[in-house]
């Protein structure tokens, strides 16, 4: 579980439609491997174009180590992440088994072992009753626990989460986020969970990120963060962090 510090992080997209937009802004934070790691904000604010730089999946200025480990120069293949995006992609012609044991099968893993260890985080996502099904004929929020298995399923030393239950009903994030939580201890692996929700943030987080305008404006505790009077901060607990 390494360390994960990001410093000076600068990202910017580029377009004819809108031109040159700064998603990050010397954005500096540092995420520990015992804690569970929660990023807050309105959207826009560059939550997810952190996380796609710490996957190796967004060109940045400015430096991201792992440990002390500089990872400019590998590959999203080569950095030991699982990322888990909003807009989770499975492949519609094959069974949610074959989803999650993709990853497995692509690197060789022997196939008593695939079966295993699908099987085993199926079990622990409630996913195993609908391991023969395809993805179209499973909810939106069953389709992204299996993005969830498929990430998780790799053993990786970084889980990023973009939103990872954004489709699940209430009471369904509500279960589902304590679950999450409790696994990526058990896997042991560095967690960074992005979401807008305040309340989610609060119950989760044991340090919370805020970030607003490509720069992140406060990082502590949750209490420190809550009672910090940031104007941020009252802003998404006024609103309950939802949009």
């Amino acid at each position: 579980m390494p360390k994960i510090t990001v410093s000076h992080l600068t990202a910017i997209y580029r377009s004819k439609q809108t031109g040159e937009v700064v998603a990050l802004d010397d954005l500096s934070a540092e995420f520990l491997p015992d804690a569970f790691n929660v990023v807050i904000g309105y959207s826009g604010c560059g939550k997810t174009t952190l996380l796609k730089c710490i996957a190796g999946l967004k060109d940045h200025d400015g430096d991201i180590l792992f440990d002390d480990n500089d990872v400019f120069d590998l590959s999203p293949a080569d950095r030991g992440v699982s990322y888990v995006s909003q807009e989770f992609v499975l492949y519609p012609h094959l069974t949610i088994f074959d989803n999650i044991a993709f990853p497995l099968k692509n690197s060789g893993v022997p196939k008593k072992e695939i079966i295993e260890r699908v099987k085993q985080v199926a079990e622990e996502l409630d996913l195993t009753y609908c391991l023969t099904r395809k993805p179209k004929n499973i909810s939106g929020g069953q389709q992204q626990r299996v993005a969830l298995a498929r990430a998780l399923v790799k053993k990786p030393s970084i889980c990023l989460l973009d939103e990872p239950f954004s489709n699940a009903d209430i009471q369904l994030r509500s279960q589902q986020r304590q679950t999450i939580k409790e696994k990526m201890v058990k896997y042991g692996c560095t967690t960074i969970y992005v979401t807008h929700d305040f309340q989610e943030a609060m119950a989760l987080a044991d340090k919370l990120f805020v970030l607003n305008e490509g720069k992140c404006v406060l990082q502590g505790d949750p209490k420190t963060v809550f009672d910090s009077g940031n104007e941020i901060v009252v802003s998404l607990k006024g609103e309950g962090g939802k949009q």
